[in-house]
C-alpha cells in the first residue's frame, strides 16, 4: 500500500509546474489565534492552469498554535520599494 501511495504522489507532482523566478506572494498566518500580528511562513507564486489561474505555496514553516488561518499578500515589486 505504501508504493501505491507514492506512485500517486509523484504523479501529482507531475502535474504541477516547476517554480521559477522570486515569489510573488508572502504566506502569512497570525501569531496566535485572533491575534493582530502576522508573519511570513512561506511563499507562492502563481501560474496558469486548464482551468484558469493557480496558485503554488512553498511553506517554510508551521506555527505552532495555528489555527489555519492565512493570508496570500502579494510582494512588492523591487524596483517600487526603492523610490
Amino acid at each position: 500500500m505504501t508504493a501505491r501511495r507514492a506512485t500517486a504522489v509523484s504523479q501529482d507532482e507531475e502535474a504541477l509546474p516547476t517554480i521559477s523566478g522570486p515569489p510573488q506572494f508572502a504566506v502569512r498566518a497570525r501569531t496566535k489565534p485572533g491575534g493582530d500580528v502576522w508573519f511570513t511562513i512561506g511563499q507562492g507564486w502563481e501560474f496558469r492552469a486548464d482551468d484558469g489561474v493557480a496558485y503554488r505555496l512553498r511553506f517554510t514553516m508551521t506555527p505552532v498554535n495555528w489555527d489555519g488561518e492565512l493570508a496570500l499578500m502579494p510582494i512588492p515589486d523591487q524596483a517600487e520599494g526603492s523610490r
